[in-house]
């Protein structure tokens, strides 16, 4: 991304970011419904649907799934807009696209399951909340009250897509798929094809929340700011502004697709190149960001790059140990970059205080590098679940073969 558009869209933000929504990961009727679709079209899925299964017009066939097949999946689609694609109509039809956009705008509901789409790389566990209550301000305790509100921990994520308590997981993908392979009608064919995509699309979507760094940071305070005019409009102002400057049709489509050679691969490796593993050591989040560190004179001089280092809170991202405390006593600070050139954080000194802070330009620029990693491990993903033939097996699988 350029510069030009982070400062012209960080302008407006202060204006824009006031539409109500809740937070709880890339938003989903936005985000999440553009993310599936770029990882759709950039992978082989239309090409697999047309000549592996017989979907006429791949992604851009008509299924019909009729409601009274499925009334509880119908319930909560019909409380989306219908405007935005992903709904079908009252015989129940929608585009192949549509479909899987859906399974990804509905990986929330309920909303406790939100919970289960965290996993940090360097710890192995899931959303850990944490015990004890904020106090003070009237913003903190709605922090609080909300907080309360949210599970104690939540299924690790890579765990969560094959755990029998997600009703989107990998054992009803596979039994939609083998049963749309198995299908004698096109009617039949497409009822089990529009299950599998709503199912894949859900499986999607907690993938693609490995591209939020404070998914894979153990960083659940990022998802409890304010980021409304309502007080009570509390969630991620990373994840707002993303919803904000890109919608759903504005979501940047991958320049690459990222294979894996299994399912949890895909979050996460030995190798370290999952996408949790991945936007873990890459990016800083909203409250993993260097700690303050005082400085004197003497640490001028001496010991501030062995503070900095003390500052992090993980060996990665780093920071620079030299920095520019003249330039950082500006309002606006300093910016540090990766080796792409992509903002990292910023830095300035007040009151002898050194502390980091991401802006609204800065987090444009971060979000246009993870937003296309993000759609680049899904449409591996795709390209895996949907391949020739599935071939699983251990614990993650369920030794389903499907030859076509």
């Amino acid at each position: 991304m350029t510069r030009a558009r982070p400062a012209m869209l960080a302008a407006s933000l202060a204006a824009l970011i006031a539409f109500p929504a809740r937070a709880p990961a890339w938003e989903a009727t936005t985000t999440h419904a553009g993310l599936a679709e770029q990882a759709a079209t950039a992978s082989h899925l239309h090409a697999r649907l047309r000549d592996g299964l017989g979907v006429p017009d791949g992604l851009f066939t008509q299924l019909t799934v009729p409601p009274a097949d499925a009334p509880a999946l119908f319930t909560v689609l019909r409380d989306l807009d219908p405007i935005e694609g992903y709904v079908p109509d009252a015989r129940g039809r929608l585009l192949a696209l549509g479909w899987l956009a859906a399974g990804a705008v509905i990986a929330d509901v309920p909303a406790s399951h939100a919970a289960d789409h965290f996993f940090d790389p360097a710890t192995g566990k899931g959303m850990q909340r944490a015990s004890g209550g904020l106090t003070g301000s009237l913003r903190d305790k709605l922090r609080d009250s909300a907080s309360g509100r949210l599970p104690t921990n939540g299924v690790p994520a890579p765990d969560w897509v094959v755990s029998p308590e997600n009703p989107f997981n990998l054992a009803g993908f596979q039994d939609q798929y083998l049963k749309a392979v198995r299908a004698v009608t096109p009617g039949e064919r497409a009822r089990h094809v529009a299950a599998a995509l709503l199912a894949a699309g859900a499986i999607l979507h907690v993938l693609q929340d490995m591209g939020s760094p404070s998914h894979v940071r153990g960083d659940v305070a990022a998802h409890l700011d304010l980021v409304g005019n309502d007080a009570s409009d509390l969630g991620s102002r990373f994840e707002r502004i993303a919803a904000v400057a890109f919608g759903r049709l504005g979501v940047p489509a991958p320049s690459r697709v990222v294979n894996a050679t299994s399912l949890r691969a895909y979050f996460t490796n030995a190798e370290g190149t999952g996408l949790a593993d991945v936007t873990a050591a890459r990016w800083f989040s909203a409250y993993t960001l260097p700690a303050p560190v005082r400085i004197g004179n003497e640490s001028r001089r001496t010991d501030l790059g062995e503070k900095l280092i003390a500052s992090l809170e993980r060996p990665s991202p780093t920071v620079p140990t030299r920095l520019n405390l003249v330039a950082a006593q500006r309002e606006a600070g300093v910016e540090i970059s990766d080796a792409s050139g992509v903002c990292l954080a910023r830095y300035r000194v007040e009151r002898d205080v050194l502390s980091w802070f991401t802006d609204d330009a800065c987090a444009l620029e971060q979000l246009g590098a993870l937003l296309p990693e993000a759609a680049a491990y899904g449409a591996g993903l795709l390209d895996w679940r949907f391949r020739g033939e599935l071939s699983a097996s251990g614990a993650q699988d369920s030794g389903l073969t499907i030859a076509a």
